[in-house]
């Protein structure tokens, strides 16, 4: 019997074209990294030039046509080879997945073309207040003024900005109603300032964006709609996409700084460390949970694509629930495997490697860094809570 095996499609993530992009990342990232740790950005203008942006969109508006689950695919490399770099789309890539669940098809073209010639769109949300995070008590408002609107308002964390051509902006409106505002990052008013000083992601441009009497237009206000679910588990599960590609990144790394360490202890069980039992443990183990963490991932964004396969169906709200749950699952179960595999590379790579210059400190201090958007013990509560109390899912865009 003469059987045909049937080949797949190669995935995005594994083509040539996008392994040649990922050599490019990790070399850009060798050069900084010899000059003591600089901002990427050449390395993103040469994406935004290749179009990674452009993934989701559909072929037919010049993009891949990726499906969620491909995208991350995609992100979780990239974040192995950069998470910065990685960390710096993620606003970007939330912006599309809006565009193409928006439902005016003029809007959808729009943007459409805008992404497909490689513009670039960040955020600004998050603001330097003592409100509780996420109850809709904003600073950043809009005001009428000589028959003309303004922007005024200052917003923190505001990831990617500094490379971006457009920025969603979370204000209150001229009418009391919360919105969004989409302005070109070089409008008269707009002051982009790199200054985040945190302990990893130190190059993702996370500081702080100033409107100052920006004249904005009717067209570029996006309304909310204060019936509709907000969840965003999207933006959620990206984050926990980049903290999987670093933890794929301490595997690589723990394997090769154990092939070329040699000196070992007396009292160990041989004089290659190589070849030590304890230090292969805990690199199977990192190995394990790479694998482990990925999946999780992977499975998660499934979820999304059945969100978005059932957009204008009555069971949206139903699969946006159960994707916002999955991906906080994600986090809370992964976010403490990813900082235990950083800390058992210490365990292999021994003092030797503990140097300043060696940069081995990066990938703990970046995942530590990422894992703080949204506390885990928050999200864990909530999870029981749902679990527990059969409560809702809050319907929120940080859940």
């Amino acid at each position: 019997m003469n059987i045909k095996l049937s080949h797949a499609p190669v995935a995005y993530h594994q083509r040539r074209e996008f392994l040649d992009l990922i050599a490019e990342v990790k070399a850009d990232l060798a050069a900084r990294d010899a000059q003591g740790e600089q901002a990427p950005t050449t390395i993103i203008e040469y994406l935004k030039a290749q179009k990674i942006g452009a993934l989701r969109l559909p072929k037919t508006h010049g993009g891949q046509g990726l499906s969620i689950e491909e995208l991350f695919a995609v992100i979780i490399e990239l974040g192995a080879a950069d998470s910065e770099v990685a960390h710096i789309f993620h606003s970007h890539f939330q912006f599309t997945e809006d565009v193409l669940k928006h439902p005016d098809p003029n809007y959808r073209a729009l943007w459409f073309e805008r992404i497909a010639q490689g513009a670039m769109i960040s955020n600004a949300l998050a603001e330097p207040s003592s409100n509780t995070v996420g109850n809709g008590q904003l600073l950043t408002h809009i005001i009428s003024q000589d028959q003309q609107l303004y922007l005024e308002g200052k917003k923190y964390f505001t990831t990617g900005t500094l490379h971006a051509d457009y920025v969603l902006v979370w204000a209150k409106s001229h009418l009391g109603q919360l919105c969004h505002v989409v302005v070109p990052t070089t409008r008269q008013g707009v002051t982009i300032q790199d200054d985040w000083l945190g302990i990893g992601q130190r190059y993702t441009a996370s500081g702080t964006t100033t409107f100052s009497h920006v004249q904005i237009y009717e067209h570029e206000i996006r309304w909310s709609q204060p019936e509709a679910r907000v969840n965003k588990p999207f933006a959620q599960l990206y984050i926990q996409a980049i903290i999987a590609g670093q933890t794929k990144a301490i595997e690589a790394r723990a394997a090769e700084l154990l092939q070329k360490r040699k000196r070992s202890f007396s009292y160990g069980s041989t004089e290659d460390a190589s070849q030590e039992p304890l230090f292969l443990e805990k690199v199977g183990e990192i190995s394990a949970l790479a694998f482990l963490i990925e999946q999780g991932i992977l499975k998660a964004a499934r979820s999304l694509d059945r969100v978005l396969a059932a957009l204008n169906q009555p069971d949206y709200e139903v699969q946006l629930k159960s994707a916002a749950i999955e991906t906080a699952k994600v986090k809370v179960a992964i976010d403490p495997l990813a900082l235990k595999a950083a800390n058992l590379m210490f365990e292999v790579i021994g003092a030797s490697a503990m140097g300043k210059d060696t940069l081995n400190d990066r990938y703990w201090r970046n995942i530590r860094t990422l894992s703080t958007h949204n506390p885990v013990s928050l999200k864990a509560k909530v999870l029981g809570d749902i679990l527990v109390n059969r409560q809702d899912v809050p319907n929120i865009g940080y859940f």
